[in-house]
């Protein structure tokens, strides 16, 4: 049995915990409502074409990627066919801006194979724009 202490007619008193945890509730429930949370996708680096200085428009590689295959400005081609072009056009300037563009079908490995051959020959200027439903 436990033995309760008397010291000069005073009993030794309990902490009352009641009281720390409501406010440690409170605390928490303040700090959880009140905390901004970091809006990651804000914070995405994203690489815009540049019009060109005579006002004509943009100049960029349009490439799309289809479950076949790919299209550059509208001409149909093969990953080494595209790789070979894109080697041409990355010894002449590789700061060219490329817009890719994947549809619905294709699948991801055909856009990652793409952006695998652009890594090689150090093309870093990549856009990748939504397909508008096609």
């Amino acid at each position: 049995m436990a033995r309760q202490r008397r010291l000069n007619g005073f009993q030794a008193g309990e902490l009352n915990l009641t009281a720390m945890i409501d406010v440690a509730f409170q605390l928490l429930a303040f700090f959880i409502l009140t905390a901004h949370p970091v809006d990651v996708m804000a914070n995405l680096n994203v690489y815009r074409p540049m019009a060109e200085e005579g006002g004509q428009g943009i100049s960029a590689i349009r490439v799309t990627v289809f479950p076949g295959g790919y299209t550059v400005n509208g001409a149909a081609m093969s990953l080494t066919t595209l790789s070979e072009k894109l080697g041409r056009l990355s010894r002449i300037d590789k700061s060219q801006t490329i817009l890719i563009q994947c549809t619905s079908e294709s699948q991801h490995g055909q856009l990652v194979g793409f952006l695998d051959v652009c890594a090689r020959l150090g093309l870093t200027n990549l856009s990748v724009v939504s397909s508008g439903g096609s």
